[in-house]
C-alpha cells in the first residue's frame, strides 16, 4: 500500500524554511496556506490535497517524493 508521508514533507518545508531564514507567518503567507496546517504536517496528520500541493510545489518537487510504501 502507499501513503503519503506527511512528515517527511514537514521535515523538507522546515528545512527549506529555516534556510531561507523565513518564519513560519512568511511562509504560510508565500505558499498560501495557514501556519497551523504546515505544523499539522509533523504529526503525520491529513491534509487537504490543496494545501499538500501548494506545499510539494513551493519545494519545487515531485508529490512522489513523499509518498512511502507501508504494510498497512
Amino acid at each position: 500500500m502507499r501513503r503519503f508521508d506527511a512528515a517527511a514533507l514537514y521535515e523538507a518545508v522546515d528545512t527549506e524554511r529555516q534556510s531561507r531564514g523565513m518564519t513560519w507567518s512568511q511562509l504560510s503567507a508565500e505558499i498560501g496556506v495557514s501556519a497551523s496546517t504546515i505544523k499539522r504536517t509533523r504529526l503525520g496528520g491529513r491534509m487537504e490535497v490543496d494545501g499538500m500541493l501548494n506545499i510539494v510545489g513551493w519545494l519545487g518537487r515531485p508529490v512522489e517524493d513523499f509518498v512511502r510504501e507501508t504494510d498497512y
